[in-house]
């Protein structure tokens, strides 16, 4: 294997993309002892700093369906050229290449960088560009992780340790525990957490997270739920929280990556949608009942890396999509409350 003095890692995906992608990143740093930087998106950014076999975290403004404005478009130029400055020897983009625009993308920001090499996915021949490439389609043959590890692979290194990096402080937990305790929240009680948000189209209807909240209420009367989300959600946990009689606490928009792993850590049962989240609850091996609907079950089913993660899924013949938004939801609408409660009453059971 050539040596690199210097290698860059693009992942412009979310916060679950790149948990699955830490363990062929680390062996990446272990077998090679290059400096390692990484081009990602800001929900990454953030975690991705803690990290120590990275060097530098660069930020990559990205739309997720809407405009990026001007003042952030001219951002992501002025980051591009700095790393042009630096004269990679590698540059290796490890997500999937789902379009041609998403491909042409890709092939923009690696020719304005101008690494010596670039190593890929050729998802369904769009990564032509690519000097060292690993065949893909868009439909996952195998979980989301064993893409990354054989894209290291190809560079002669061996993966053997796939544990997934998710360090939590003392102060995210300090902070949790702070945030718990104020709402009467003790470290005994029996603590549900609930994530109603995510793409709209994974969405499972928030009515039916009331129903939940409201049956489980019912059958273990001293539990207590709290309803998590990012910035964007905090309407959709306040809706949640008028709709539900039972007495509930939004931290939706109150807490970043790390703090949301220190209160999922704190779950007696976590219950998500198929987004970042349920990826934590399944690397930090809670209790989890994962709601999936149009997302990749192959490429991302969390019980791959959890002998505590359940899913709920119901096949339907439009699925697996990347639609940001559906007027349907027939996939997550087959899913019903009850079918929910009683999973989370056998796991309780069990905890």
């Amino acid at each position: 294997m050539p040596k690199f003095k210097k290698i860059l890692i693009i992942n412009l995906g979310g916060i679950g993309d790149f948990l699955l992608s830490t363990p062929a990143i680390k062996a990446l740093k272990e077998e090679t002892d290059s400096a390692l930087f990484l081009l990602s998106s800001p929900r990454i950014a953030q975690f991705a700093k803690k990290l120590s076999y990275i060097e530098r975290v660069y930020t990559f403004y990205i739309g997720y369906g809407g405009a990026v404005s001007f003042s952030k478009i001219f951002e992501n130029i002025r980051t591009l050229l700095k790393l042009r400055k630096k004269h990679f020897g590698l540059a290796i983009n490890m997500r999937t290449l789902y379009s041609k625009k998403s491909a042409e993308k890709i092939r923009f920001l690696l020719n304005v960088i101008k690494p010596k090499l670039k190593l890929g996915r050729d998802t369904e021949g769009r990564g032509d560009f690519f000097d060292i490439k690993i065949s893909e389609t868009n439909i996952g043959q195998k979980y989301e992780m064993e893409y990354d590890i054989e894209i290291v692979e190809a560079l002669g290194i061996r993966v053997v340790d796939r544990r997934i990096d998710f360090p939590i402080s003392s102060e995210a937990e300090d902070k949790v525990n702070n945030l718990l305790r104020k709402e009467g929240i003790e470290s005994e009680d029996t603590l549900i957490g609930l994530h109603p948000g995510g793409m709209p189209s994974r969405r499972w209807p928030i009515e039916n997270f009331s129903q939940v909240i409201k049956e489980i209420s019912k059958r273990i009367p001293f539990s207590k739920f709290v309803i998590t989300g990012g910035e964007d959600e905090v309407n959709l946990g306040e809706k949640l929280t008028e709709i539900t009689e039972a007495r509930t606490l939004n931290l939706a928009g109150k807490l970043n990556i790390e703090e949301l792993g220190a209160l999922i850590r704190r779950c007696s049962l976590y219950i998500s949608n198929d987004t970042a989240p349920m990826h934590i609850a399944a690397v930090l091996k809670r209790p989890l009942i994962a709601i999936f609907g149009p997302g990749d079950i192959t490429r991302f089913d969390p019980r791959n890396i959890s002998d505590k993660a359940k899913v709920l899924y119901k096949k339907v013949d439009c699925a697996p999509c990347e639609k940001i938004s559906c007027s349907d939801l027939k996939c997550l609408r087959a899913i019903n409350p009850g079918e929910v409660v009683d999973l989370a009453l056998h796991l309780l059971e069990q905890n």
